[in-house]
């Protein structure tokens, strides 16, 4: 009888933090990017564990109707900014003996967070990318964007926050928009349309954090949960009653 070999996992495959973040979210890090962070980032893990610990969504605010930014999302975002974070949009240039070959500008990363060495050299720095309710090839846009500029040292961690699994599982058969569909509907971006695509090499070699947004983050949440058991839908403009 032999003994069974434990062979180590891909780097590229999705585990548990080691860091400690707050509740109500579910996270998986992919090439020890929370450690990354953690340690080499530290004001910019706290930038982020502050606005994780900090934020919520009210239950009316996914009732609501859509936009081109949800204000909570707004309001994500804005939390970064208090701490310096801000959109970048990067170029990259290459040159052979001086002379200029190639120059490409990447797509805008909604929030980019200097490294250590601050404004004059804020290479390589963090990006987060939330992805509320878009379609969900918006995740192969941020995973390339992410293992383009990682590849050419502007990147050192990429974070992608969306719908977590559970709150996916509740609201997305029991809220609908106003053409009666499902509002968050399963081609959308949210926790199990995003592991997959990370999971079979999305982001390349770019240390990834994924956070998902669960119940817990939810404010009023119960009148949802208590649709869904119903098989309930709920639209926009219906009241929601505990």
């Amino acid at each position: 009888m032999t003994e069974e070999t434990s062979l180590p996992a891909p780097a590229g495959l999705l585990f548990e933090p080691t860091a400690t973040f707050p509740d109500g979210y579910t996270i998986g890090v992919t090439r020890y990017a929370d450690l990354i962070l953690r340690d080499a980032f530290p004001a910019r893990f706290d930038d982020l564990w502050l606005t994780l610990e900090n934020y919520s969504i009210g239950a009316d605010e996914l009732v609501a109707g859509g936009g081109n930014r949800a204000g909570h999302t707004a309001r994500f975002d804005a939390s970064l900014q208090r701490f310096g974070w801000g959109k970048r949009n990067i170029t990259i240039e290459k040159f052979v003996d001086g002379r200029p070959i190639h120059r490409t500008r990447g797509h805008e990363i909604d929030m980019f967070g200097a490294g250590p060495g601050g404004a004059p050299d804020p290479y390589p720095g963090v990006g987060v990318e939330m992805e509320w309710n878009n379609k969900d090839p918006f995740f192969d846009r941020d995973l390339l964007n992410f293992q383009a500029l990682h590849r050419e040292g502007a990147l050192a961690v990429g974070v992608i926050v969306t719908r977590g699994p559970d709150l996916q599982q509740i609201i997305g058969p029991t809220i609908y928009g106003t053409s009666r569909s499902p509002k968050f509907g399963r081609s959308t971006t949210h926790w199990d349309k995003l592991v997959p695509r990370v999971e079979l090499g999305g982001g390349g070699e770019c240390p990834l954090i994924l956070i998902g947004i669960q119940p817990e983050r939810i404010d009023g949440f119960e009148p949802i949960v208590q649709a869904y058991s119903d098989r309930r839908p709920i639209t926009r403009g219906d009241t929601l009653e505990a």
